[in-house]
């Protein structure tokens, strides 16, 4: 018999779409997320975009309906995010999926075991796809 005795993980990693007209900028996520740069968690958020910005940028562009269609198992947007990508994609709109992981650190792990929307007038993060 084998036993493990070393460090044992349960990760996880989560599926979600950027919506927008352009680049996520920090100023316009602080605003859409109702945090002051100057507050207290302000640290804790400026890490949360910088990860968020790494993984849009490091995500896949959707530039057509059937790339949309063609998704696979690993990204399970409901029915009215489909239809949100779609319209966005037909509107000349960016539509980028990417993932978030656990195994990363604290404000990543926090947001990829957190099901969350974060919508403004700038940009649309739908991260429900979420099976922790």
């Amino acid at each position: 018999m084998k036993i493990k005795v070393d460090f044992v993980s349960n990760s996880s990693s989560t599926s979600f779409v950027y919506i927008s007209e352009g680049d996520i900028e920090k100023e316009d996520f602080f605003k859409a997320m109702g945090v002051s740069p100057d507050g207290p968690v302000s640290g804790l958020f400026s890490q949360m975009f910088y990860e968020l910005s790494s993984r849009i940028r490091e995500g896949t562009l959707l530039s057509s309906t059937a790339e949309i269609d063609g998704l696979d198992e690993r990204h399970e947007f409901t029915a009215d995010t489909i239809a949100r990508m779609k319209e966005a994609v037909a509107n000349g709109q960016k539509v980028i999926v990417s993932q978030l992981s656990s195994e990363n650190n604290l404000p990543e792990m926090m947001m990829c075991t957190s099901i969350f929307e974060i919508e403004s007038d700038k940009f649309h993060i739908n991260a429900y796809s979420n099976y922790w």
